[in-house]
């Protein structure tokens, strides 16, 4: 009796040798595209001069000891369906300037870094409109025209938010 073959279509058109030759074809699909991401996106995290930054180190330290000194704090409210930030400043009035500068910081890219201008509306009321997407997480920085001090938190930017804002502990 002679063997009869079962399955007589060629090598491709069966099963097998696709599913073979899709792993390490998958894989280099995956490498490709992995060094696409490393050319095209910046690496923000990266410092070009250590010592500078080591240097203004101090300089930030310097400005939250004087924020907690001042007794400066405040209240940040963000409204996304009205797109508007409004800060309550706490202090003496001698440290609340016509205008207060917000810096949105990204935890991980510096390209999409904000800095925005809140006006002063009343005695400690300051806010701007926005018309950028500010969605996510940011470190909130608060400082004057003069940057003599500074206060700041953390937040997620997604809905009603209000959080305070402090000086940093040392």
């Amino acid at each position: 009796m002679s063997a009869e073959r079962l399955d007589d279509r060629p090598w491709y058109r069966q099963f097998w040798p696709w599913f073979l030759i899709a792993l390490p074809a998958s894989a280099v699909v995956a490498g490709l595209y992995t060094l696409h991401i490393a050319i095209v996106t910046k690496d923000g995290l990266v410092v070009d001069d250590y010592y500078k930054e080591g240097l203004a180190i101090n300089r930030t330290l310097d400005r939250d000891r004087r924020a907690r000194e001042l007794g400066v704090a405040a209240v940040f409210r963000f409204d996304p369906s009205r797109e508007r930030i409004t800060l309550y400043l706490d202090g003496p009035a001698a440290v609340r300037p016509d205008f207060l500068t917000l810096r949105l910081v990204h935890p991980t890219r510096e390209g999409h870094d904000q800095k925005i201008r809140l006006e002063r509306e009343g005695e400690q009321t300051y806010s701007a409109s926005l018309q950028l997407a500010i969605r996510g997480n940011w470190h909130l920085l608060v400082t004057p025209p003069d940057e003599s001090w500074r206060i700041g938190g953390r937040s997620r930017l997604e809905g009603p938010v209000q959080i305070r804002l402090a000086p940093f502990s040392e």
